[in-house]
């Protein structure tokens, strides 16, 4: 086709063919990304793992069993608890058999109490004597002190002072309070005995020591 032959109806058509080329030629610009949306419920913080719970503390080991048939350490005085509660001649058959079997020296005075006072049985100051002697002798203090009371006396014997002192010194050594106090009173009245105040502070201080309220005040009165 000559130049000439163109007509302009032709070159329009030319022309917009060529621009329709060129905008199918040219990439397509995306779309702007739309807006992520944040999520309506936030997620909630982890909590921490749980600590692992401590040991428990061991038990204490039980107290060993005491073996079947042991004795106790300490057996009670069912004689002396019999004589107590006024059951004498139980505490009579109970005492009598400890003093022949075991040579029980508190036994022995016991049985001395019950003739001495004839509680359940008679009174009987001689059977009293020998086993406050018994018992004495195996270094019981309180048959000591009533078997001195019982020298001084005349009771189950004849009278005899210095067996008396020798034993109610003996009794008072041993801490028997009754018989410092007694004969510290018995050398302060200086009738039984020659009166001597420094032996009856002695014995005084020695029951003040052991608790005596009495022996405390005539130790302050010296």
């Amino acid at each position: 086709m000559s130049r000439e032959a163109i007509t302009p109806l032709a070159l329009a058509v030319v022309i917009a063919a060529s621009l329709s080329a060129t905008a199918i030629a040219q990439p397509l610009t995306p779309p702007a990304p739309r807006e992520t949306l944040k999520p309506a419920v936030k997620h909630l913080p982890r909590k921490p793992a749980a600590k692992p719970a401590k040991p428990a503390a061991p038990l204490p080991p039980e107290a060993p069993a005491q073996a079947a048939g042991a004795k106790p350490a300490v057996e009670p005085d069912l004689a002396f608890g019999a004589y107590q509660r006024g059951y004498y001649l139980t505490a009579l058959s109970l005492a009598t058999k400890r003093a022949e079997e075991n040579n029980d020296p508190q036994a022995m005075t016991l049985l001395g109490e019950i003739y001495a006072n004839g509680f359940g049985v008679d009174r009987d100051d001689k059977k009293a004597a020998e086993w406050y002697r018994l018992a004495a002798d195996r270094g019981d203090r309180e048959a000591m002190f009533a078997l001195a009371l019982f020298r001084l006396a005349g009771r189950g014997g004849p009278a005899n002072r210095d067996e008396a002192t020798k034993l109610m010194a003996a009794a008072a050594k041993l801490g028997q309070i009754s018989a410092a106090y007694d004969l510290g009173l018995l050398y302060l009245e200086g009738q039984m005995f020659p009166q001597d105040f420094a032996r009856a502070a002695d014995l005084f201080r020695i029951a003040a020591q052991a608790g005596s309220p009495e022996a405390q005040y005539a130790l302050g009165t010296l």
